[in-house]
């Protein structure tokens, strides 16, 4: 806290996002994503693995979820967003994140899905190994299926 890192700023995860089998802590600072990653006995001082996704871009707690799952099946964990437009994905490439691309055009803030109201999760709802969007809105459960790109 007292290095500026808020709880109702800056989301934080563990995840093993190199593929070494020890989870990383991966931070949604200002200015980015910013990973630590486990060297088996600590954390290594963090590098920015993606210069988005921030609080400085408009990326808030309290409008845009924010979850890490493999959405391409490749064994990493991608960075996934639900931002004002839709959903937005960064693949993981394994020593950083790509620039976020649009991956469906719904389920965002602009057409009224709140993080109070609508929940969204990421689950492998049809057993292809993919991890699908569910969101609870207001006229019941949506998903869309994933494709792997």
């Amino acid at each position: 806290y007292d290095s500026g890192w808020r709880v109702d700023e800056h989301p934080r995860f563990l995840s093993d996002v190199n593929g070494d089998g020890l989870p990383d802590v991966v931070g949604f600072g200002d200015a980015g994503v910013m990973v630590a990653l486990n060297n088996g006995d600590s954390f290594d001082t963090e590098t920015e693995w993606l210069g988005d996704l921030g609080y400085n871009s408009g990326w808030m707690v309290e409008k845009h979820p924010r979850f890490l799952s493999d959405v391409n099946g490749d064994g990493l964990p991608d960075i996934v967003g639900f931002g004002d437009e839709g959903v937005m994905v960064a693949l993981n490439n394994g020593d950083s994140f790509d620039t976020e691309t649009e991956w469906l055009g719904r389920l965002g803030y602009n057409s009224g899905w709140r993080v109070d109201k609508h929940p969204r999760f990421l689950s492998d709802v049809n057993g292809d190994g993919l991890p699908d969007v569910v969101g609870f809105g207001d006229d019941g459960v949506m998903v869309a299926l994933n494709n792997g790109d």
